[in-house]
């Protein structure tokens, strides 16, 4: 029960004493802590943390002097406050004290020194010892119990036990092989990393410097080497591929692995006692429509639960509030009303979707503080692969698991960060420590993968990056240092699709590369059309990843529609001129399209706007039939297909009706409609006849479906493959850096992460006309690092500030009519009138009548969503209010 005068020094225990106890005299001269009851709360508790923690890692004997009742501290903390209103570095100070002040140091309040490890020892069949010599007496003779950090348990004349083994039932010794041993035939900066003398570590694994390797090796070590408990040990992979790699390689040991979301999962239905089904992707779209204030008409190629699905991931992985997730954007409308009735719909089906694995894990264990001790006791030592795509929620999920010692061990490259969209941000590990205190750190610094040129290139890139770890990066030894591993090409305009399948081709047939070992690498999704039907032309295998749907998006459809107005403008079609009418918006009334739906000609167009009585809808029909005559002549004047599109994008104004709704989609991390035009008019210039490109372009897409070949894929799908052989396609001003981004340094991450999925070659190929302002900085000639021109907009402040006007004397009538509208809006659409627009709304849009597109967007509560769904009906009625008001006409349906 009691323990020795003197403990052998290298175990470094301390002592507790009472405010009045005499202090024993081996610890006469060590540093004393007062602990009071003002001290609990606030900054005096994260001292007193910082501290005991600084003095428990380096066996440092302290003088803890309690001078309140333990039970203060003694129970772990229950955190009731909803995990997306906490912050990823959460301190938990009380549960952190307890474990400090009694993880390794004697009890002497009551005169003797009693050692309480010795104690729960001897509940799981240890006999007590007399002497001193030892602190329990085991099967196989006597031994010491240990408090310290596991990782610098030492070597004794006794066996040690490890006091995180007797926590999960055991009291058996640590039986470690030799810790210095070299693990396999590792390089100097991997065995470094590996051999690690343990606590908290952040490893910096660049692009191809072995990191899987590395995490692998170090698991080895642990439990081969260092004897620690396998049921303490957990590898966290970021997918299940990854997972599956892990076990491969170390199914001998059969270590503990598993991924983030299986993490979660397990500890939600350990904390239900029961395993919840999991909502598949049908059944989250359906419960996210039932839930929600989602309007039950829908626009014809209009995804309206995808943004609601969107937002639930910031919330729940990004750790935002719904109210401010939904302030953000306005496609998202009630997110933060039906946020809680979503998740209790979740709990009354007894089920969880993707997302509340992780959520509803960290709920768990921040509520029951008991629970989440229990699991802790489980998750002493996590290694936690690819550090740097975890999300607020996932570095939460990670801390909350590894407190109080937070020993773990995490492997990432903060220049590879690309999916700061969902929350991922290089700051996890450019201070780490901050979130690991006391952490150690290694970093690898062989790029065993690309080329000295791909090397190079990446290096002077991201060099231009300020929020990143200072690192050096350089290629093996020996590597080839051939010029033409790294290419950058400047092509005209309409040759870009053309340019980089000659460049496959020569790469096949002269080079005798597998096309399997080729890709194409694009920054959003459809800019990989003009490859991957070139390529299929030239009957190259790929694998694609662009389909038939991309033409039924709102910017393509809207730009083909244009197109067969063009080439047939005596045989129009009503659906035809119901799109055109709406992109670029005109402020059309509804009824509209009853005139619309006989127009089978120009001319027909022409006389329906000769007879609608209300003069100013009467010219909106004759400057739309303007446009269509201009298109119309150009076609007829021998126009390529390219010149009609950016005749419809520049000069009719899609491109800008497109700009205004991309305004919500922040970073671009999915294609946007101004891209989806980009797409479209790069492979255009593979069928210049504007007659028959749309049903060439539709059997293409069809016929080019393929799942071997080439790789046709986006930056974003990719990171952790890799190829003998990369194209990175459309590195241009406005792509890459893409002009909706606002953070260029994330930017330069994204190229980056291209040009080194490439082993022997890369070529970034770049519009001449436009070409991207990071080309300078691969090749080391920019000056200083590109910044954006200006900020990205969202969804509040795309085009605009808030507009602040006088009411004028139209505004009552405006007011009663938006009113009107909207009663009859939400009737229609099976919505609450406010998710239409509130009161407010409605009367800032009736003070400042708007009379166009871009000056709607510019009012309270207008953003791209509600522009596109609602902006032609808001703007008809304020024209028809004004005519009513000027006495010119009134309108006739």
């Amino acid at each position: 029960m009691t323990g020795p005068e003197v403990p052998p020094a290298a175990l470094g225990r301390g002592v507790i004493v009472g405010p009045d106890d005499r202090i024993p005299g081996a610890w006469s001269d060590a540093p004393r802590i007062e602990i009071r009851e003002p001290d609990l709360a606030g900054p005096p508790a994260a001292s007193l943390v910082e501290q005991l923690r600084i003095r428990w890692i380096a066996r440092e004997p302290v003088v803890v002097e309690l001078g309140l009742d333990p039970d203060a501290f003694r129970w772990p903390q229950s955190v009731l406050e909803p995990p997306c209103e906490l912050a990823p570095d959460l301190q938990l100070s009380l549960d952190a004290l307890h474990h400090l002040v009694w993880a390794n140091n004697y009890d002497a309040r009551d005169g003797a020194l009693v050692w309480w490890w010795s104690l729960k020892a001897e509940r799981l069949g240890a006999r007590p010892v007399e002497d001193g010599v030892g602190d329990v007496e085991l099967s196989g003779g006597r031994a010491w119990v240990d408090g310290g950090p596991r990782w610098s348990a030492p070597a004794l004349d006794l066996p040690v036990v490890h006091s995180s083994t007797i926590d999960v039932g055991r009291a058996e010794p640590i039986v470690a092989a030799n810790a210095d041993r070299a693990a396999g035939d590792l390089a100097e900066d991997q065995r470094a990393a590996v051999l690690h003398e343990g606590g908290p570590v952040r490893v910096i694994a660049p692009a191809g410097s072995g990191k899987t390797r590395v995490l692998t090796e170090r698991v080895r070590h642990l439990l081969g080497e260092r004897g620690y408990d396998r049921e303490l040990v957990l590898a966290v992979a970021y997918n299940k591929e990854a997972q599956r790699e892990l076990e491969a390689r170390l199914f001998r040991l059969k270590p503990r692995t598993r991924t983030l979301n299986s993490l979660g999962y397990r500890i939600v239905a350990e904390h239900r006692g029961a395993r919840p089904p999991l909502l598949d992707a049908i059944e989250t779209r359906r419960l996210v429509g039932d839930v929600f204030p989602i309007p039950r008409r829908r626009r014809t190629n209009t995804d309206p639960v995808g943004p609601y699905l969107d937002a639930l991931t910031l919330v729940r992985l990004g750790l935002r509030s719904p109210a401010e997730v939904e302030d953000g954007r306005d496609d998202v409308l009630g997110l933060a009303d039906g946020f809680e009735a979503y998740r209790e719909q979740l709990a009354a089906r007894g089920a969880i979707d993707f997302d509340e694995q992780i959520y509803a894990s960290l709920e768990a264990l921040l509520r029951d503080g008991d629970f989440r001790r229990r699991m802790q006791a489980e998750h002493r030592h996590l290694l936690v692969d690819e550090f740097q795509d975890l999300t607020p929620a996932h570095v939460l999920l990670i801390r909350l698991l590894a407190m109080p010692a937070l020993d773990v061990f995490g492997v990432g490259d903060d220049d590879q960060t690309i999916y700061d969209h969902a929350g991922a941000d290089p700051r996890f590990l450019v201070d780490y420590a901050g979130y690991f205190p006391g952490a150690g750190a290694a970093a690898l610094e062989v790029n065993y993968r690309c080329a000295e040129r791909i090397v190079s290139a990446a290096t002077s890139l991201l060099g231009y990056n300020r929020v990143r770890v200072g690192k050096r990066i350089r290629p093996v030894a020996g590597a080839d240092p051939d010029p033409g591993a790294f290419e950058i090409r400047r092509h005209a305009a309409g040759e870009a699709a053309t340019g980089v399948t000659e460049l496959v081709s020569t790469w096949r047939m002269e080079d005798g590369v597998d096309s399997e070992q080729i890709a194409i690498l694009v920054r959003v999704n459809s800019l990989l059309l003009g490859p991957q039907i070139a390529l299929w032309n030239a009957g190259v295998p790929l694998r694609s990843s662009v389909g038939p749907e991309l033409l039924d998006r709102a910017g393509v459809a809207a730009a083909l529609a244009w197109i067969r107005l063009a080439v047939d403008p005596e045989g129009l079609i009503p659906a035809d001129l119901e799109t055109v009418r709406r992109r670029p918006s005109r402020g059309f009334p509804g009824w509209i399209s009853k005139w619309f739906v006989n127009c089978r000609s120009v001319s027909n167009l022409r006389a329906a706007a000769r007879a609608i009585d209300d003069i100013r809808v009467a010219g909106k029909v004759a400057a739309m039939t303007d446009d269509i005559e201009l298109i119309a002549g150009a076609a007829a004047a021998g126009a390529s297909t390219r010149d009609l599109l950016l005749m419809v994008r520049d000069r009719i104004g899609l491109g800008g009706a497109m700009e205004m709704l991309d305004g919500s989609k922040g970073a671009s991390h999915a294609a946007s409609h101004l891209d989806d035009l980009e797409g479209l008019i790069q492979v255009s210039d593979l069928h210049p006849d504007p007659g028959t490109f749309e049903p060439w372009l539709r059997a293409s897409l069809a016929e080019s479906a393929g799942n071997e070949g080439v790789t046709l894929s986006t930056v974003h799908r990719v990171k952790g493959r890799e190829w003998d052989r990369v194209a990175v396609f459309g590195v241009n001003a406005g792509l890459l850096p893409h002009r909706l981004s606002s953070d260029w340094e994330a930017e330069r991450r994204v190229l980056h992460v291209a040009i080194t999925r490439a082993r022997d070659r890369c070529v970034v190929f770049a519009d001449a006309d436009r070409p991207s302002a990071f080309l300078d900085e691969l090749t080391g000639e920019a000056g200083t690092p590109a910044v954006p021109a200006k900020p990205a907009t969202d969804s509040r402040s795309a085009a605009r500030p808030p507009v602040a006007v006088e009411p004028q004397q139209e505004s009552p009538a405006a007011t009663e009519a938006l009113r009107r509208w909207r009663s009859e809006r939400s009737t229609a659409d099976q919505v609450p009138a406010y998710v239409v627009l509130s009161n407010r709304q409605l009367d800032g849009i009736a003070a400042a009548m708007p009379a166009d597109a871009r000056s709607l967007l510019a009012c309270e509560g207008i953003g791209p969503a509600r522009l596109d769904r609602y902006g032609d009906e808001i703007l008809a009625i304020l024209d028809s209010v004004r005519s009513r008001a000027s006495g010119t006409s009134s309108p006739r349906p």
